[in-house]
C-alpha cells in the first residue's frame, strides 16, 4: 500500500502535528522497469515556515529567429522591450492580439538544439523544452520540442496585421529590382579625372541589368523620382539586355545600409529589414519588382515560382506572402554543369487561393500577368491542407536535426497569451508559474481553524494570478481524473492606484488599489530604482533631501520631496533639474499616494484568501526596479510587523514553538507566506535591485518570525546564492541550461547519489512533472504536480478543441 510522502516535515513534527498543517500538491512517481506511474500522495507542510525555490524550465530560440512585432519582422536578439510590441495567439478565442512583452537572453553550454523544418520550408531553431502549437485532428495544444516527430502537424498563421508605417513606394521597387537583377560595385584606388589628372577615390555604382522595358523604364523613373539623381540607361553588347545605372555615392550607401550586398551576393541575400517594417502596399510593390525580373509563371498560370541560391531569402519571402494569406513552399533545386553540382531553392505558390491572392500583386511585366490571369480557380479536386479556421493551417514535419554549438538562446515573456510568431510559426514562451498556483490554492483550501492563521500574498509580475477567481473548466475531465472538481479561489486583487482605468478597460476585476507612501523609501531606494550611484550628483542631492525630510516630517509626498530640490542650495541647477525629473516621473507611476495617506499592510494580509497584488502593468517600464520597489517595501513591512507580533507570540507559544497551533484564533497577525515569481529579476546573482535587501532578509530571518518565502524562476543559475543556500525545500520542473544545472546540484550534492540532470532526464514528459529536494528529509522524489483547481493565467500545454478542418 502506497504510503504518503511529506515534505518540509520532520520526524518530531510529523508527530507531534500528524496530518494537520498540510497540503496536497501532488503525487511521487514509482518506476518498474520501463513502465512509470503515479503513486505515492506528496503533501507540503505549511504548519512551519519555509523557503522554498521552484525552477521553471525555459524554451528558448536561436538569436537571428524572426519574431513577428508591431514594427514588422526583426530577430528576437533586436527585440526591444521598451518600443516593441509582439503578435501573441489566444488558443482559446484563435484570435491573435498585441501584448508587450520582455526580452529574455540565456548563456548556453554543452546543449543541443533542434532544428524543426516543415514540409513548406519553414525552419525554426530551439531549445528541446520549447513549446510550439501543434494539432492532432480537432485538437490543438501545446507540444515541447523533444516530443514532436516527423510528420506531426505544427500550426502556423495564415495572415498576419499590416504594419502601417509608410515608405516611398519606388524604393520598395528598387530594392526588388536590385536584389534580383542588380548589383552594387565600390571601388577604391587611383583613378584618372575628367582633366587627365590621377587621384585616390572612391567610385561607386547601382546597376540593374534586365532585357524587359517594362522594368527598366520603371526603374530609371524611381531612381530619378525616389532620389533626385540623374540614372543612365544604356545597352550592353556582351549579353541581350540593357542597364539602369546610378553613380551617387549617397544612394549607393542608403541601400548599402539598408543590407544590400555588395558584389557576388545571389547566396546571401536577406530581405531588408524596411521592406518587413512597412505597409502592405509597400510589400506590395517589392514582391511585384522581384517577381517581374526572377519569377516565372507557366502559360496555363496554375503555380507561380520563384528561384534563388539564398534558401534564408526565400524564407523571408515566404513570411512576408503571409501578409497577403498567400501559402507557399520551399524546395531545394541540384543543378550540375562541367560534372559540377550546384544548390540552388525555388518558392513555389501553388494553392489555387493563394495564386487568386497573388493576382493583386501582380507584375510590372505585361506577359506575367496575363499568364497570371489566366488562372483559373478550380475546387474540384482534393483538399489536402489542414485548416483549423481562416487564419490558421497545419504543416507537417518534414526534418528534425540536432544543432550545436550555439552558446546564447532568447525567449520573450508575454504576459497574457504566453506565444508570440517565430519565423512564421505560433510559437509558446515556457513558465513555471502553474506551481506557484496549486501552493496558493492549497493553502486558501485548509480548514478554517487553520487558514485563519496563515495569510498569501502574491507578487504577480506577469499579471496571470489574477484568473484565480474563476474555475478551470477547461481542464474539467484532467482534475477528473485525480478525483478533483473545479472551483474558483478567495482572492483579492489589488493594482497601483494610478493605473486603475487601465485594469479596468482590460476587463481585469480588481477588489481595491494600493499605493505606496514616499516617506516609506530610504534615499538608496531611489537612487537604485533611478539607476544612480550614490556618489553621482544626483545620487548625494536625493541622499540629503531624503534624510533631511525624515528628520523633519514623518509622511511626506514625492511633490514635498521634489520642493526640497529646488530648495537645496549650493547644487548646480542641472543636477536639480535632473533630479526634479526623475521624481517627476516616479509620480507618473501610479504606485504613490498624493497626500499623506497610503496602503496599511494589514489591507494586504487576508487570512484564508490569497492577497494579489498585481504588478504586471510595469513590465515594459524601463527596467524591472519600479516592480522591485514595491516588493521590497511590502516585503519590508510585513518583516517588521510579523518581528513585532512574534515577540508578543512568544509568551504564549514558548513551549510549542511557531506553528498554527500557536494562536489565539482572534489573532491578527498571521502567518505569511510570500509569493515572488520572476524572482532572478529581484535577487540576481551579480547586482542588487530595491528588493534585494528585504528578500535576503526574509531569507536569512524571516522563518524566526514566520514568514514564508516561495521563489520562482527559471533560471536558478542566475539567483542570489543566498536562495541556495536558505532554500529547505527546491521544486524543479525539467531544466537543461548548465549554469541552472550546476546551481542544484550545488545544494543537495552532500546526500544526492545521483547527479539533478540524471533524475530530470528520469522523468516522464507529462505536465507538471518535477523533482523535489527535501532538505528536512535529505531526500529526491520525481512527481507531479496536480492539476489546477482555478483558471490557469500562465497557461502550459494542454488540449483545446480547434475548429473542423477541411
Amino acid at each position: 500500500m502506497a504510503y504518503d510522502i511529506i515534505l518540509g516535515r520532520d520526524a518530531s513534527d510529523k508527530k507531534k502535528f500528524g496530518k494537520e498543517g498540510l497540503i496536497h500538491i501532488g503525487k511521487g512517481y514509482v518506476t518498474m522497469g520501463n513502465y512509470t506511474s503515479m503513486s505515492n500522495n506528496l503533501y507540503l507542510d505549511v504548519a512551519r515556515s519555509h523557503v522554498i525555490l521552484v525552477a521553471g524550465k525555459r524554451g528558448c530560440l536561436e538569436g537571428s529567429t524572426l519574431v513577428f512585432t508591431d514594427k514588422g519582422y526583426k530577430p528576437i536578439e533586436d527585440f526591444n522591450k521598451y518600443e516593441d510590441k509582439v503578435l501573441s495567439f489566444n488558443k482559446e478565442t484563435k484570435e491573435f492580439e498585441w501584448e508587450k512583452a520582455d526580452l529574455l537572453e540565456y548563456p548556453l553550454e554543452n546543449e543541443d538544439m533542434l532544428k524543426i523544418e516543415l514540409e513548406d520550408g519553414r525552419e525554426i531553431v530551439l531549445t528541446q523544452e520549447h513549446p510550439l502549437l501543434s494539432s492532432y485532428g480537432k485538437y490543438i495544444y501545446w507540444r515541447e520540442a523533444k516530443e514532436l516527430n516527423i510528420n506531426d502537424k505544427i500550426v502556423v498563421p495564415l495572415i498576419i496585421p499590416e504594419i502601417k508605417k509608410e515608405d516611398k513606394l519606388g524604393l520598395a521597387r528598387l530594392l526588388g529590382y536590385i536584389l534580383a537583377d542588380g548589383n552594387i560595385n565600390i571601388r577604391k584606388g587611383k583613378f584618372i579625372d575628367g582633366r587627365g589628372y590621377s587621384y585616390n577615390g572612391t567610385k561607386s555604382r547601382i546597376r540593374i541589368f534586365n532585357a524587359d522595358n517594362e522594368v527598366l523604364s520603371q526603374a530609371k523613373k524611381d531612381f530619378e523620382e525616389t532620389f533626385d539623381i540623374y540614372a543612365k540607361r544604356y545597352r550592353r553588347n556582351d549579353c541581350n539586355c540593357e542597364v539602369v545605372q546610378i553613380l551617387d555615392q549617397r544612394v549607393v550607401n542608403s541601400f548599402i545600409e539598408r543590407r544590400i550586398p555588395q558584389g557576388n551576393k545571389s547566396s546571401i541575400i536577406r530581405i531588408p529589414e524596411i521592406v518587413f517594417q512597412s505597409s502592405n502596399e509597400f510589400k506590395s510593390q517589392f514582391i511585384n519588382a522581384l517577381f517581374s525580373c526572377d519569377g516565372y509563371v507557366p502559360q496555363t498560370g496554375r503555380y507561380v515560382d520563384y528561384c534563388s541560391n539564398s534558401k534564408m531569402f526565400l524564407q523571408d519571402l515566404q513570411l512576408l506572402l503571409t501578409h497577403f494569406k498567400i501559402e507557399s513552399s520551399i524546395r531545394k533545386k541540384i543543378t550540375k554543369l562541367n560534372q559540377k553540382e550546384f544548390t540552388s531553392y525555388r518558392l513555389f505558390i501553388t494553392d489555387n487561393n493563394s495564386v487568386e491572392r497573388f493576382k493583386k500583386i501582380g507584375s510590372i511585366i505585361k506577359f506575367k500577368q496575363e499568364r497570371l490571369n489566366s488562372h483559373i480557380v478550380n475546387n474540384t479536386g482534393k483538399r489536402k491542407t489542414h485548416y483549423i479556421n481562416e487564419d490558421l493551417v497545419c504543416r507537417k514535419i518534414k526534418n528534425i536535426t540536432k544543432i550545436t554549438g550555439i552558446n546564447k538562446v532568447y525567449d520573450l515573456t508575454v504576459p497574457k497569451n504566453h506565444s508570440f510568431i517565430a519565423n512564421g510559426i505560433i510559437s509558446h514562451n515556457s513558465g513555471k508559474s502553474y506551481t506557484l498556483g496549486v501552493i496558493t490554492e492549497e493553502i486558501a483550501n485548509l480548514p478554517p481553524e487553520i487558514s485563519r492563521n496563515i495569510a498569501s500574498i502574491i507578487f504577480d509580475t506577469m499579471g496571470i494570478f489574477w484568473t484565480m477567481k474563476f474555475k478551470n473548466e477547461k481542464e474539467k475531465s484532467i482534475l477528473e481524473e485525480w478525483k478533483l472538481t473545479p472551483k474558483e479561489s478567495p482572492v483579492k486583487v489589488f493594482a497601483p492606484i494610478g493605473k486603475m482605468e487601465e485594469y479596468k478597460e482590460k476587463n481585469i476585476p480588481i477588489d481595491e488599489a494600493f499605493a505606496l507612501k514616499a516617506s516609506e523609501l530610504e534615499a538608496e531606494d531611489w537612487i537604485i530604482t533611478f539607476n544612480l550611484s550614490m556618489t553621482s550628483q544626483e545620487g548625494v542631492l536625493i541622499t540629503n533631501v531624503v534624510s533631511q525630510l525624515k528628520k523633519e516630517i514623518e509622511t511626506f509626498t514625492i511633490q514635498d520631496i521634489i520642493k526640497q530640490i529646488n530648495k537645496a542650495h549650493n547644487i548646480s541647477q542641472e543636477t536639480k533639474n535632473i533630479s526634479h525629473s526623475l521624481f517627476q516621473a516616479a509620480e507618473s507611476w501610479g504606485i504613490f499616494s498624493t497626500d499623506q495617506e497610503g496602503m496599511e499592510i494589514t489591507d494586504l494580509i487576508n487570512t484564508g484568501k490569497t492577497t494579489i497584488i498585481d504588478l504586471s502593468v510595469y513590465s515594459s517600464i524601463g527596467t524591472f526596479n519600479i516592480r522591485g520597489l514595491v516588493i521590497g517595501l511590502v516585503s519590508r513591512k510585513i518583516f517588521s510587523q510579523r518581528i513585532n507580533a512574534r515577540k508578543q507570540e512568544e509568551i504564549q507559544s514558548i513551549q510549542h514553538g511557531i506553528d498554527y497551533r500557536s494562536y489565539n484564533p482572534t489573532r491578527e497577525t498571521p502567518l505569511v507566506w510570500l509569493f515572488v515569481d520572476e524572482s532572478h529579476e529581484f535577487l540576481p546573482k551579480n547586482g542588487k535591485t530595491p528588493a534585494t535587501d528585504a528578500l535576503v532578509q526574509i531569507l536569512r530571518e524571516g522563518r524566526q518570525p514566520g514568514i514564508s518565502l516561495v521563489l520562482a524562476t527559471q533560471q536558478p543559475g542566475q539567483i542570489h546564492q543566498d536562495v541556495m543556500t536558505q532554500s529547505d525545500i527546491i521544486i524543479s520542473h525539467r531544466v537543461t541550461a548548465k549554469p541552472d544545472i550546476e546551481a542544484l546540484n550545488q545544494i543537495m550534492q552532500t546526500y544526492l547519489l545521483e547527479s539533478i540532470k540524471t533524475s530530470m532526464d528520469k522523468l516522464p514528459g507529462a505536465k507538471g512533472s518535477a523533482i523535489i529536494l527535501d532538505d528536512n528529509s535529505e531526500r529526491i522524489y520525481s512527481m507531479r504536480m496536480r492539476p489546477r483547481l482555478t483558471w490557469h493565467g500562465g497557461e502550459s500545454p494542454s488540449a483545446v478543441k480547434g475548429k473542423s478542418s477541411l
